[in-house]
């Protein structure tokens, strides 16, 4: 093909015609243009199908990770409002009185749980510069504010509940007016006690019934209904981004 070309410059030469070959070189360049035009644009759909198809795998390992992250935000909505209802029995009346010492403790336990919110395939989507390109602006938004803003929320209150938490425990287990017992399922919680069950009893219900006891306790139940309120508000959100994400897949295979 080339040297058929070379022989129609070489012929057009030969007889002086100039413009004709002039004609046909532009002819030439216009051609190879059209094809190099051609090629990026085949480059370009080519690149745009293969970020499409990453941007899809994204938007579904996105999904999975909300699933989970949801899955943990009822587990821990319910953590608190299990602890809510076992400081609260103390508050409300004396029925706590009738179980022994160790049940008694139980019921002043405070909760915390970890952060196991998943952000991988958020930071993967940071690290391909894909974060403003996922669909639509609403699902860009909703992306960054969820996990910049509202994890960031649910960690800082994580910690929250763990330092306050650990506070109590202290109060309730190292109480130099009360003699504590390890977990039941150890070994070392049948180890004898220097004061009889009824005492112990007695000195945990001075305790409970004491100002600090209580203020305790009140505290700790401010704090649960603070976190279920917090968790629902973020949990309401992690369902919104899923929706719209869910959404978007959808638009995308039609």
């Amino acid at each position: 093909m080339i040297k058929f070309f070379r022989k129609i410059r070489q012929r057009l030469l030969t007889k002086n015609k100039f413009i004709k070959y002039l004609l046909y070189a532009l002819g030439e360049i216009l051609l190879v243009v059209i094809g190099i035009l051609i090629a990026l644009q085949i480059n370009n759909w080519n690149q745009d199908r293969l970020i499409k198809k990453q941007v899809d795998s994204y938007l579904i390992n996105l999904t999975e990770d909300l699933k989970s992250d949801i899955i943990q935000y009822d587990d821990n909505i319910r953590g608190y409002e299990f602890d809510k209802a076992n400081n609260s029995q103390i508050l409300i009346s004396d029925n706590y009185k009738k179980l022994d010492a160790d049940s008694i403790l139980t019921l002043t336990q405070g909760y915390w749980m970890l952060n196991q919110t998943s952000d991988q395939t958020f930071q993967k989507i940071k690290s391909s510069g894909l974060l403003e390109i996922l669909g639509t602006p609403e699902i860009n938004k909703a992306v960054n504010d969820y996990y910049n803003l509202w994890i960031s929320r649910y960690d800082y209150l994580i910690e929250f509940d763990k330092e306050l938490t650990d506070r109590d425990g202290y109060y309730w287990n190292y109480n130099d007016k009360f003699e504590t017992n390890t977990p039941s399922f150890l070994e070392s919680s049948q180890l004898p006690f220097q004061d009889n069950p009824a005492k112990r009893k007695e000195d945990l219900i001075k305790l409970t019934e004491s100002t600090l006891g209580r203020n305790y306790l009140r505290n700790a139940i401010g704090r649960d209904e603070y976190g279920i309120n917090i968790v629902k508000v973020i949990k309401s959100k992690a369902n919104n981004l899923l929706e719209l994400i869910e959404k978007e897949i959808n638009n995308n295979k039609k």
